[in-house]
């Protein structure tokens, strides 16, 4: 150092002699060093960026494997197999363990970041908010529960573990055995939530245990063990007699933790029945509407500390759409009438898909063209899987789409054509290829908001209804406003019944005078749907709402200068987001653009 201070001595001395001196740029010395600071910080916020990534996929397996294919590709060579944790003491740690990314991240000049790494650096923010947000409601959590439970999502998870090659194999016979110290933490967490007087009502109960007793089958009969030879089947660096010893170790293990996994959680349920003290929504918890904020919070990434303007936002929408169904019928007065009778031109899956990208064309930007699977959901699954569902791929093998289709006779009647519009073409295949090709940072493929993508997905649903698809003029403009309206309402009634405290007999009495629905089994039924899942509906539509009210504020404000194509290459642009970072860069930035074009 003292040497080459000399050095830089004897340099100026000379440029002083010779009368001039050359400063880089356009000659402020504090734009040199702000560019080279600039540089750093980027490069510093990049490292913290691919660290918190990989730290954060390698605390579960399941995650691993689904975000990387080739975690030796990333430098992941040795790894603990685990499902995870789900202890309180496990919570906490990883709450102080925000709180310290959270100053972290408070240090960096988020001015000198680029463009991408900002938004990458308010998603983050805002995800370490809400997180640290939900300090005061730990035993509120909800895993399991009668549709959307661990005991139900975890095993179809698994059967859908794909084996690239037989550590693959390995690491899901690894999996597979730790499900019943798994299931005992979070029945341990069961049992501290009935203490505060926190546990589900009996009713749930039940539905989970019944959930849990379809999986009490022989080994050889799990539809576990017929997906598990399938997919070890397939693969060419296992020989055969490594192959059979596979499928009698998949089996040992089924018999010895999987199935003893269920029973103790049978036993452990039906031991804690009776404690819950409440059958209705989260409002009669006692931090029951703060614990909603929160979790609408978390699910669409905005923070409505006002209901009452979440609630207006709703009506709006859906009156707005009534409106707009009456104008229609009035348009087109035979539309009604061909609601009954109604087909669209294919139902074929691969020309549906086909025929989805054509319609797109000029309104969506161009993607690359991608390979995709259609599978059929196995028939030992269809009960428990939705009509259809896009699986991501992991992030290093991005031609590994698969689009599910469930052909469970209940959804022979399901339209293929909106249907695949939102799992594939310009839904969720459509915006998974897109932000791939993007080139963000790793870490976004964690901080996903599902209510985006969900919205999206719903957005582009409504809209495939309109395309040239061979319904009737006005026939796919009412299918589309009664599919809003419906979704609209019930995640009011998820709002009314959560938030505001509304038994199932106002509910009821709501449904008679707005809808004309006085059918007690169908009321009962679906006030239970939404005890028993709290915001989940709200997952779907707040997307779409959010969506279609920014779309209609830059038609509204630009005119004839607003332009679909763009507007939708700003959605994607922007990625799975929380969406009061979305409005926030819509209106700085989308509207203000097309202002002042």
């Amino acid at each position: 150092m003292y040497k080459g201070m000399k050095l830089l001595r004897r340099g100026m001395l000379a440029v002083c002699l010779a009368g001039s001196l050359i400063l880089p740029g356009c000659g402020s010395p504090d734009m040199f060093w702000n560019r080279q600071r600039a540089a750093r910080e980027q490069q510093d916020f990049n490292e913290m960026a691919e660290n918190l990534f990989l730290e954060e996929i390698t605390g579960s397996t399941l995650n691993l494997h689904f975000f990387l294919a080739d975690p030796e590709a990333y430098g992941i060579d040795e790894y603990e197999v685990t499902l995870g944790s789900y202890t309180l003491d496990d919570v906490e740690e990883t709450i102080e363990e925000l709180k310290d990314l959270k100053e972290d991240l408070a240090e960096v000049n988020f001015e000198f970041l680029t463009e991408e790494q900002q938004i990458t650096y308010e998603v983050l923010d805002f995800y370490l908010d809400t997180e640290l947000g939900g300090e005061d409601y730990l035993l509120y959590g909800n895993p399991l529960s009668p549709t959307i439970g661990t005991q139900i999502e975890l095993p179809l998870t698994l059967a859908d573990y794909t084996f690239y090659d037989k550590r693959d194999v390995e690491d899901y016979l690894e999996l597979l055995s730790q499900i019943d110290t798994y299931y005992e933490e979070i029945m341990d967490y069961e049992r501290m939530k009935s203490e505060e007087g926190l546990f589900m009502s009996d009713a749930a109960a039940d539905k989970v245990i019944e959930s849990c007793q379809g999986y009490l089958t022989e080994p050889e009969e799990s539809f576990l063990t017929e997906t598990f030879s399938g997919r070890l089947d397939t693969l060419t660096d296992v020989t055969t007699e490594e192959k059979e010893a596979y499928k009698r170790r998949h089996l040992e293990i089924m018999e010895k933790d999987f199935i003893p996994a269920y029973e103790a959680m049978v036993e452990g349920l039906e031991e804690l029945k009776g404690t819950g003290k409440n059958e209705q929504g989260l409002y009669y918890f006692p931090k029951g509407k703060e614990y909603y904020q929160y979790l609408l919070s978390s699910i669409a990434g905005v923070s409505y500390r006002n209901m009452g303007r979440l609630e207006r936002e709703i009506l709006e929408r859906v009156n707005g759409e009534i409106r707009d169904l009456q104008e229609c019928i009035t348009q087109y007065p035979d539309a009604m009438e061909g609601l009954e009778e109604y087909a669209f031109a294919l139902s074929d899956p691969d020309e549906v898909l086909a025929d989805l990208q054509e319609q797109i064309e000029g309104r969506f930007p161009e993607i690359p063209q991608a390979e995709y699977n259609l599978k059929y959901v196995p028939e030992a699954l269809e009960d428990s899987f939705s009509p259809a569902a896009c699986l991501a791929p992991p992030i290093d093998r991005p031609e590994d789409n698969v689009i599910y289709i469930n052909g469970a006779e209940e959804y022979k009647d399901s339209d293929m054509y909106t249907l695949l519009a939102h799992e594939g073409y310009p839904g969720h295949l459509y915006q998974n290829i897109y932000f791939h090709e993007s080139g963000v940072l790793n870490l976004r493929n964690l901080l996903k908001y599902t209510s985006y993508s969900e919205g999206w997905a719903t957005y582009v649903e409504y809209l495939a209804y309109e395309f040239d698809n061979g319904l009737a003029p006005g026939t796919g403009r009412l299918l589309a406003r009664d599919s809003s309206i419906n979704m609209g309402i019930t995640a009011l009634l998820d709002l009314y019944v959560h938030y505001y405290g509304w038994d199932m007999e106002t509910m009821g009495d709501y449904l008679e005078e707005a809808m004309g629905i006085d059918d007690e089994e169908m009321v009962r039924s679906a006030y239970q749907q939404i005890v028993e899942n709290p915001g989940y509906y709200m997952k779907y539509y707040l997307g779409y709402l959010k969506i279609a009210d920014m779309r209609k504020e830059a038609e509204e404000k630009l005119g004839g200068g607003f332009r679909e194509l763009e507007f939708h290459k700003f959605l994607l642009d922007m990625g799975p987001a929380p969406f009061s970072v979305i409005e926030k860069h819509f209106q700085e930035d989308y509207l203000k653009s097309g202002v002042s074009s």
